[in-house]
């Protein structure tokens, strides 16, 4: 029987628990919780820390694990050291490490040819006035290492005291305390491309790819994802050679990851992140529920090197089913009430996934965590997905109460 090691037993982790339960492997669950839900999936819990990397490393080498997971972005540092230190399939720490670090990744565009806007990493309060006070404006500001958009913000002008504050909220969002100040690069409109792909060996699944589109209210947050992904075969093949370029650089042969990028006005690909980690937001679930491609089966397997569901795919049949999973996010303050979905968009609504509980107090959106539920729809026609993509906060909003 295999034993794979799973870093996380909360929500998120879940899905993987199962899909390595339902492989039949015996699964080995980190987490220094007693209460987490994926606990209870598990052939065995060990209640310490992930980022503990000792102690992950000795169970480890204790359980004879043949392989190790997660899609805990701070944990993938740990199963990349766990699986360099007992030869198993998996990273070097040193292309994670650019990969989870905004700075050391803008480095690596640039060290691959490929387009990257000037950046700056800040390591104090000092340092980032004197820096963002030589910047054109806009420009963006960014934690170095954390995830979901957290902190983010987009600088118009030089005020010393809204600076402090942008300062203190990035480097505190940041693993290391540190902040970078980038180039501002225009979007086009206000959708971009995004999607978990697959790595096995250099090979790579582009199933995954789809369309994100953001609201005109917080347009640095992720919002609207609509599947499948059409463009033209030229700037396919542009989205095809960079990523592969960049994956290359940072020597990253193996795992889902997630990508987020978009073409300029000028057509040059900027890819604005690669986050070495499956997709938030249930992502692996909607690419599947579009196209058959079980990514979470996918990321288990391979992992302790049962590589069978992998070579299939090249066969597989792949279905396609015109797909939206739209994040709710609130654009005021207040008590939340629930959902409301327009009688015109009704009839192509398959779920709704509340993540609070009706009565709960509310704050407007900032950042990938300020979700307050996940509305499923799908379509008949790429057409009339996008009709209703393109408006969608028109007919769906959250049902927000004044205090």
């Amino acid at each position: 029987m295999k034993r794979i090691m799973i870093l996380g037993g909360a929500e998120a982790q879940v899905p993987i628990i199962q899909a390595a339960k339902k492989e039949g492997y015996y699964v080995i669950v980190c987490d220094w919780t007693t209460t987490n839900p994926g606990i209870k999936y598990a052939d065995k819990h060990y209640p310490v820390n992930t980022m503990d990397r000792d102690a992950v490393t000795r169970i480890a080498v204790a359980e004879k694990i043949d392989g190790v997971i997660s899609n805990s972005e701070p944990a993938m540092l740990n199963v990349s050291y766990i699986a360099e230190e007992l030869h198993l399939r998996g990273n070097p720490v040193s292309g994670l490490e650019i990969l989870l670090s905004k700075d050391r990744f803008r480095s690596l565009q640039e060290e691959a040819g490929v387009y990257a806007p000037k950046h700056y990493k800040v390591s104090n309060e000092e340092d980032f006035l004197k820096t963002a006070a030589g910047m054109q404006f806009p420009f963006v500001v960014k934690p170095v290492a954390s995830s979901g958009s957290r902190g983010t913000a987009k600088v118009l002008s030089y005020d010393e005291e809204e600076l402090k504050k942008i300062y203190r909220i990035n480097s505190d969002y940041s693993r290391d305390n540190c902040c970078t100040i980038e180039e501002y690069v225009e979007m086009p409109s206000l959708t971009v491309i995004e999607g978990d792909l697959f790595v096995l060996n250099k090979e790579i699944l582009w199933d995954g790819l789809f369309f994100n589109t953001r609201s005109t209210v917080t347009p640095n947050i992720p919002m609207t994802y609509s599947i499948p992904f059409r463009t033209d075969p030229e700037k396919m093949a542009v989205i095809k050679n960079t990523l592969t370029r960049l994956l290359d650089a940072a020597d990253f042969t193996f795992g889902e990851l997630n990508v987020e990028m978009y073409f300029t006005e000028d057509d040059r690909l900027f890819v604005i992140e690669i986050n070495p980690r499956q997709g938030g937001a249930g992502i692996p679930a909607f690419i599947f529920r579009h196209c058959g491609v079980d990514m979470y089966r996918l990321l288990v397997t391979t992992a302790v090197k049962d590589d069978r569901y992998f070579h299939s795919l090249k066969q597989f049949d792949r279905e396609c089913h015109y797909m939206i999973r739209h994040s709710v996010f609130a654009h005021s303050a207040g008590v939340y009430k629930g959902i409301s979905c327009a009688p015109a968009i009704q009839k192509y609504v398959t779920n709704i996934e509340e993540r609070i509980v009706h009565g709960d107090r509310v704050e407007a959106g900032e950042n990938g965590t300020n979700v307050l539920a996940f509305v499923d729809l799908e379509f008949g026609s790429y057409e009339l997905q996008h009709q209703y993509c393109e408006d969608i906060e028109s007919y769906i909003s959250p049902v927000i109460a004044d205090e």
